[in-house]
């Protein structure tokens, strides 16, 4: 993962399928996203499974709240580039290190957000079905 770049400008990034997008500014400064959004930094891979590598990396350094002490601003946090590189950086070493913990713990969390997902899918089901049933308890009463 030597060749990993990191950049602020679409115009200086490579392929679109070996990228992924951090956002930079806000509370949730950090998150790796699929999709880029306004404030965004780009992290390109050389291939995809360092990109999905580096994507779990990045996932690890947001979710463990590793870059709320870099945060700067005081109207809008925001994360400097240097800083996110530095922290990408320490973990590819750590990864490297670590490999078949990283890899089974990267195993782990996707399965946690699999079932993360159909849990709030069964929610939003549950949700439905109460809405329904007091339509039908109500109903009879405006008669």
């Amino acid at each position: 993962m030597k060749n990993t770049t990191i950049n602020t400008d679409k115009s200086k990034s490579g392929s679109d399928s070996l990228q992924f997008y951090i956002l930079s500014k806000g509370f949730n400064a950090g998150k790796p996203m699929k999709e880029p959004s306004e404030n965004c930094f780009i992290v390109t891979g050389k291939n995809s499974q360092d990109k999905g590598k580096l994507y779990w990396i990045c996932y690890s350094l947001w979710k463990s709240g590793t870059y709320v002490p870099l945060l700067r601003g005081s109207v809008i946090p925001f994360l400097r580039l240097s800083d996110v590189a530095s922290e990408i950086s320490k973990g590819i070493e750590f990864a490297d290190n670590h490999e078949s913990e990283f890899d089974a713990t990267v195993i782990k969390l996707q399965e946690l957000i699999r079932t993360e997902k159909l849990l709030s899918l069964q929610l939003r089901l549950i949700d439905g079905i109460k809405s329904s049933l007091t339509r039908k308890i109500m109903l009879p009463a405006r008669r």
